[in-house]
């Protein structure tokens, strides 16, 4: 079943991200059956790019492209093959949530752009969740660590930095049991605060300065981005689509003084 008007993923790689047996699964009692008021489309663009699906009556999928570099290409046939697979059509969709940042300049614009886009044609929200809160949501539920458990969340954001944030397990076991203590921030891995376990993806260049990562290349997972997102909205939290980029893009326009907002 394809998705009219929406190109063929061709020429790439798909990584098809069932996390394993191993992992622990994010029950969606923990995020309420009400929280989810139909299927729910996430993306993001931290890294690869990476497309999730959940709701009610539905078996969480997930599609993750295998190259960091490939987002305009890969990420809207993504959509269409995730979509296509859960036997879906956009129209079905109830709501679209996507990683907000911070992450690098163009992989961010595209993602933002491309949720925004199909919300607006379909007429439903768009939902924005900062990536270090997904995966330290995501680290949190899926390492079952416990209450007082505090969380460094870092994304590599390339001239020796990274882009973090410092949180603080509130109520084990739940998707949105953390509390953001510090960030997000961008700047060289030796400045960034310390925390009891270090999450994130592409930070292991950084173990001279940023020490010990427990758990590396978890990655931005877009089911628990789209929950975690459900979760916000069904409270009335701030779920603004805004991005934070926090610094200048590596390339910008001759002569131009804009600096990127956060």
């Amino acid at each position: 079943m394809g998705v009219e008007g929406v190109p063929a993923l061709t020429a790439c790689r798909v990584v098809r991200g069932d996390r394993g047996a191993s992992a622990t699964p994010i029950r969606l009692g923990q995020v309420r059956g009400s929280s989810l008021p139909g299927p729910v489309l996430g993306i993001s663009a931290a890294g690869p790019s990476a497309v999730g699906l959940v709701g009610p009556g539905l078996r969480a999928r997930r599609l993750v492209h295998d190259s960091p570099r490939a987002h305009v290409e890969s990420l809207v046939p993504l959509v269409a093959q995730l979509l296509a697979e859960a036997g879906l059509e956009p129209r079905n969709l109830a709501a679209v949530a996507v990683g907000r940042g911070p992450a690098p300049y163009t992989g961010l614009r595209i993602a933002l752009a491309s949720a925004q886009t199909l919300a607006f044609a379909l007429s439903i929200p768009v939902w924005g969740v900062s990536d270090l809160d997904v995966l330290a949501a995501d680290a949190a539920v899926q390492r079952r660590l416990q209450s007082g458990v505090s969380i460094l969340a870092a994304l590599d954001a390339k001239r020796r930095e990274v882009y973090w944030a410092r949180y603080r397990v509130d109520a084990a076991g739940r998707i949105d049991g953390l509390t953001r203590l510090e960030g997000p921030g961008v700047g060289r891995a030796a400045a960034v605060p310390a925390a009891s376990v270090t999450v994130g993806a592409g930070v292991e260049k950084y173990l001279d300065e940023l020490g010990p990562v427990t758990h590396g290349e978890m990655g931005v997972d877009p089911v628990v981005l789209a929950r975690l997102a459900a979760v916000r909205a069904a409270r009335g939290e701030d779920v603004s689509s805004e991005p934070l980029y926090l610094r200048r893009p590596d390339v910008s326009a001759p002569g131009s003084n804009k600096w990127e907002t956060r």
